[in-house]
């Protein structure tokens, strides 16, 4: 029995296969970067339940599908080669996010990006010459409903009680009493199956406070000041009506 998902997968092996020899037949691949990299998460409407009875498991270890705001629903390959520059082989476990492609580009071709765009873009091209870290310590993302994560270094806060998205609702989580923010140890726990929150109140207080410092100052990387283009609620709280809003004053 066949997949579509599978068989899309194949055909850009093979796309890019076609891309990396046609450089290598006009001569550019010494000097060209190649990224490669894809959209956030795999949906679980394509047959992703089919692909993991057969022993594919398209979201790896992590937890969710797209749509989710757990990192099986954002996590994906980013993989680079720069001849002469990156190291055939090499490994980076550097926190990066598609975003700072814009500021990787414009370091590529030694332009500086103004104040008002790329405001979330750090340049990957530190981790690419291996000459230090990426200056990225935070990233945001989000559900298809909006919902918020913030990473900061080996913690991840989710302020949502399910998943964001189609895996797990969050107005039937916050009824079956599940707690309103998750806080996961990505170093030891990839898969998010551990919710610390009640371990770790300050953690959290901490990374509510870091969220809203960014979204205050409509950047997330040095810079003027930049207004936001619509008003920001990290709650989200329209999409779970029968929660009283003085959940949240424990945060």
């Amino acid at each position: 029995m066949s997949n579509l998902y599978a068989d899309l997968v194949m055909e850009t092996d093979a796309v890019l296969g076609r891309v990396l020899a046609a450089l290598e037949k006009h001569g550019v691949v010494a000097n060209t970067l190649v990224i490669f990299s894809s959209d956030n998460g795999c949906a679980q409407y394509i047959g992703a339940k089919e692909m993991e009875a057969r022993g594919h498991f398209p979201s790896g270890p992590f937890l969710g599908y797209k749509s989710d705001v757990w990192d099986g629903g954002h996590r994906i390959p980013c993989i680079a080669r720069w001849p002469g520059v990156i190291r055939p082989g090499s490994e980076c476990d550097q926190l990066v996010c598609l975003a700072d492609l814009m500021a990787t580009c414009a370091e590529f071709l030694d332009d500086t990006l103004p104040d008002n765009a790329g405001e979330d873009s750090v340049s990957m091209m530190p981790l690419f010459r291996a000459t230090g870290a990426a200056n990225r310590n935070t990233v945001i993302h989000h559900s298809i409903t909006g919902k918020f994560a913030v990473r900061d270094g080996r913690w991840k806060l989710v302020l949502c009680p399910g998943s964001g998205g189609w895996t797990q609702n969050d107005a039937e989580a916050a009824r079956e009493g599940l707690p309103l923010v998750q806080l996961y140890d990505m170093q030891a726990d990839r898969g998010e199956q551990q919710n610390l929150h009640a371990e770790n109140p300050q953690q959290v207080k901490d990374m509510i406070a870091i969220l809203m410092q960014l979204v205050a100052e409509g950047r997330s990387t040095p810079g003027a000041h930049q207004e936001n283009d619509v008003p920001v609620d990290i709650w989200k709280l329209d999409t779970m009506p029968d929660l009283d809003a003085r959940a949240l004053d424990d945060y």
